[in-house]
């Protein structure tokens, strides 16, 4: 058996059946093979486009997504995309091709030091120059990727590996296992303490992060909240939490948060944080705040807890378990303090801040009778609109680069989002990818259009066309900066040279309606709205 082939079938025994990738000569070999197997290859049109995929596909469904690209160039490309994974906590196999052995170090066509340029925003990355090396070292990439806390792992392997026989020595290897480390705040030594900080106060709020999302543990949330009486605000990256029958879920806060999500916030005299990481997004003055009130931090990364925010309470665990041991001591409560718990906030709809509002709100409504849509966002209003006025309704149906905030993410990042869902029994002839950009971040990956007809599962595209960068531009407001972008394409014809159908409308009183008539068609297209 090849190191190729070796690859392959490594792939297959993991269940990955889709793999985002960019071919190059020092990768060419295990991307032929590839092409010849039951493994999907869905060559992008950009490295950049090929990572956010696969970043796509891994924070729709939790699984690690696989993205292959050739050495320098390619593997450089992929930067952005490791480090918006790295940030969000989204599990990625990298594997990128490397001159040949004997070239390392020579400054060969096509070379760069992928390992060196990737250790700071990896979980961990290998560079195989040992043919034997590759089966242990992609077992142990892979158990690392997928394990708490998730992440991206790069596999560097140089290019004259890809053809070598592996000698059966190499199949016989044992794991390199984590360091045992010693929890320097264990959940069960906090219970009871957790249990009087409880009881004692009088306007307890829960703060959900991403950590909730990827420990799957949004019942358990809901569970909790609706036991103990007590309201709950997501981060960014929590919004993939479902807020179907979730009464007393408040939305986002933060800096672009909504108005009841930040008045609990602020006005809360115990904050219970549940795998976030407390971000200047969600928080800007650390100090003051935690002064104000008495925070319990719950995360399954000890080096997250006391790094930004001094917490009475710090508690390393996964989000499930301490979930289920909220939700015992939720059961335990008295109902006087069930009923305080639950009456000292107002839940409030977001208010209308722009005349883009009714575009979400249509998304919103069209999500509500659809559960297994997901919305996926580029960055920049877009998101942050989108974060405080949509409500999710199904599970991992937020999609968006939380940590970094890449420009560009959106476009690929739905197309791997539909590859995920056309693997799943439970998506229906009205489930939707919704993409939601702006001009300026469509512009960096819309090369990504050449693969839209492929997608298993319509990708419907709403570009927010102000001919701006707009939250560069709103920053600068009042003070000359003039951040617009000129004439942009007309991308609705650009979108009908890539064979995709679509619409270019002003923005208007119907724009709702036209919206919804928009998402209710079963295939991939584009509606460019102009501001």
């Amino acid at each position: 058996m090849t190191v190729s082939e070796y690859i392959i079938d490594f792939l297959l025994a993991k269940g990955v059946d889709t793999v985002f990738a960019y071919p190059g000569a020092n990768v060419l070999r295990l991307y032929a093979l590839l092409c010849e197997s039951s493994v999907r290859v869905v060559l992008t049109r950009h490295e950049q486009g090929a990572i956010h995929a696969a970043a796509g596909y891994a924070k729709a469904t939790g699984r690690a997504g696989v993205c292959i690209a050739t050495s320098g160039p390619g593997a450089a490309n992929l930067i952005t995309g490791i480090a918006d994974a790295s940030l969000d906590s989204a599990p990625l196999l990298v594997i990128t091709g490397q001159v040949p052995s004997r070239y390392i170090g020579r400054d060969a066509f096509q070379e760069a030091d992928i390992l060196g340029i990737t250790i700071p925003v990896t979980k961990h990355n290998y560079l195989v120059t040992e043919k034997d090396e590759v089966p242990r070292d992609l077992e142990e990439a892979w158990r690392i990727a997928n394990s708490p806390r998730q992440g991206p792992v790069l596999v560097d392997i140089t290019s004259d590996l890809f053809d070598a026989q592996l000698s059966p020595e190499s199949f016989e290897f044992e794991c390199l296992l984590p360091r045992k480390r010693v929890n320097p705040y264990p959940l069960e030594a906090s219970l009871t303490k957790l249990a009087e900080v409880i009881k004692s106060s009088h306007r307890p709020l829960v703060l959900a992060g991403g950590g909730v999302v990827s420990a799957g543990a949004s019942h358990l949330l809901k569970e909790f909240c609706e036991n103990s009486g007590i309201p709950c605000v997501v981060t960014m990256m929590g919004k993939g939490i479902s807020g179907k029958g979730f009464d007393n879920l408040l939305g986002m806060a933060g800096l672009h948060g909504n108005s009841s999500a930040n008045t609990v916030l602020n006005q809360c005299d115990l904050l219970i944080a549940i795998g976030c990481r407390f971000s200047d997004r969600t928080v800007s003055d650390f100090e003051a705040f935690g002064r104000s009130r008495t925070v319990v931090h719950c995360d399954i990364d000890s080096a997250e807890l006391n790094k930004n925010l001094k917490v009475y309470l710090p508690i390393c665990a996964d989000s499930a378990d301490f979930l289920s041991c909220l939700s015992d001591i939720g059961e335990g409560l008295s109902p006087s303090l069930k009923e305080r718990f639950s009456s000292w906030y107002i839940k409030s709809e977001p208010t209308i801040r722009s005349k883009t509002d009714p575009v979400y709100k249509a998304i919103r409504k069209y999500e509500n009778e659809s559960t297994q849509s997901r919305i996926i966002t580029d960055v920049g209003n877009v998101q942050t609109d989108a974060a405080r006025i949509i409500t999710v309704f199904g599970e991992r149906s937020f999609i968006t680069s939380g940590g970094l905030g890449a420009m560009g993410f959106g476009l690929p990042a739905a197309i791997g989002a539909s590859f995920a869902a056309g693997d799943s029994e439970s998506f229906d002839s009205t489930t939707r990818m919704i993409l939601i950009a702006g001009d300026g971040g469509f512009q960096m990956t819309l090369q990504e259009l050449g693969i839209l007809s492929e997608c298993p599962v319509p990708v419907k595209i709403i570009i927010m066309n102000n001919r701006a960068l707009g939250m560069v531009n709103d920053m600068e407001a009042g003070k000359g900066g003039k951040y617009l972008l000129g004439d942009t394409p007309d991308f609705s014809l650009l979108a009908r040279a890539y064979g995709i159908n679509s619409k270019r409308v002003d923005a208007d009183e119907n724009i709702e309606s036209t919206v919804l008539s928009f998402l209710s068609a079963p295939s991939s297209e584009m509606l460019e709205i102009i501001y």
